[in-house]
């Protein structure tokens, strides 16, 4: 049957209140990354409301004692597929935050908070479209699944693996991240990959014999033009040293350097080329008597965009007309936990929470008003996910 579309939003703009209670509940809990103590706080919250609405509700404690669980609620439905909705209920904010900036609704009418938008209007988001389709009797999906991961906003090392058990072999991946602030939804984003280099030289003394020495320095300086000179703004390349240390004192040739190198690009093979062409640099250091070595390397893939995540969001942006707006399929720089699903090869829309901003500040905002339709167009794509071709 043809979903209703205006109903849901009647529904949800009646549980709007109900949504605001929920999310200033959330976002008065400090639940930094490393501060377990507190994600877990948001997990009971989460787990409770997950078992409410009929979810069977699974804890995964991490093997780390710095970080907290991970919470996935799974409800079976009439249909055949899986539908996975993923949030974090990690901050990037300290502990005593949210009683310094407690929620509140500014003269704007936007919600203010720490986590905010980022990403606890989202964890509430997928409770409540969860609510409307259940209320409305549609469950014509297989299997719903709601993942909350504890530690998104430093990569994932738990929170990421645990996603991607869940997620593999999925039908459909829905990332609650907020909507970019125009509104649009996010169809792709770069992959990324961190590195750690070290050169290594000999020391000497600059006054009296610098010719005995391998300066570190300057080979770090070169290697730092020559990744830079990498990027490529017509394949969504980009790179950046942002760190770069050499030496101790003046009068001593450097005998280290080290550089924190970060790749992005939006496509995996430009991502896998850049690398190839850096490791093979750092096999050929410029500058007599220096070597270079990786010390550290860590990467997250693209959520790249592809005809079946065009497809995701086709849907939605037909949806939302239904609703009243018109949001566009964007892409972006940032990295989230739906890099890790799309990389499974499962469909995969990201930007589904609500519309805001100010992302990691205290300026962090959410367009109250925008909740409503961003619930039931939630809502509504579950359940296009679960039924179209």
């Amino acid at each position: 049957m043809h979903i209703d579309v205006t109903e849901l939003l009647r529904r949800a703009e009646c549980a709007r209140e109900a949504y605001v209670r929920d999310l200033a509940e959330l976002v008065s809990i400090d639940s930094g990354s490393l501060d377990p103590t507190g994600v877990n706080r948001v997990a009971d919250v989460v787990s409770v409301r997950l078992e409410r609405l009929g979810f069977a509700v699974e804890r995964e404690n991490s093997p780390d004692p710095r970080f907290g669980d991970v919470v996935v609620g799974r409800r079976s439905g009439s249909g055949e597929r899986r539908i996975v909705l993923f949030a974090h209920m990690d901050t990037v904010f300290e502990r005593g935050d949210a009683r310094a900036r407690p929620f509140r609704i500014d003269e704007r009418g936007h919600g203010r908070g720490p986590g905010v938008t980022d990403d606890k209007a989202g964890v509430v988001a997928g409770l409540h479209a969860a609510q409307l389709l259940i209320d409305a009797g549609i469950e014509n999906y297989g299997e719903l699944l709601l993942v909350c991961t504890p530690d998104e906003e430093i990569g994932s090392p738990v929170g990421g693996p645990a996603l991607q058990r869940v997620a593999d072999g999925a039908d459909a991946g829905f990332s609650l991240e907020c909507a970019r602030e125009n509104g649009d939804l996010v169809l792709a984003r770069k992959g990324v990959v961190d590195l750690e280099v070290e050169v290594r030289g000999v020391a000497a003394h600059s006054g009296i014999e610098p010719e005995r020495g391998a300066h570190a320095g300057l080979e770090a300086a070169h290697l730092t033009v020559f990744l830079q000179e990498l990027a490529d703004p017509a394949r969504e390349l980009t790179v950046n040293v942002g760190m770069l240390r050499a030496g101790e004192r003046t009068n001593i040739v450097p005998e280290r350097a080290t550089l924190t190198i970060e790749v992005r690009a939006t496509r995996t093979e430009a991502l896998d080329e850049a690398i190839a062409s850096i490791r093979d640099r750092l096999e050929s250091p410029v500058v007599a008597g220096t070597s270079i070595r990786v010390l550290a390397e860590e990467s997250c893939p693209p959520l790249e965009e592809t005809a079946a995540g065009r497809r995701l969001g086709g849907y939605a942006q037909e949806i939302a007309r239904e609703l009243g707006f018109y949001p566009a399929l964007a892409r972006t720089g940032g990295v989230s936990d739906g890099n890790r699903v799309a990389a499974l090869g499962v469909p995969t829309l990201d930007g589904l929470g609500p519309v805001g901003g100010g992302d990691h500040s205290p300026s962090e905002w959410l367009d109250l008003d925008s909740v409503p339709a961003r619930v039931a167009l939630l809502a509504a794509l579950i359940d296009a996910a679960a039924t179209r071709d």
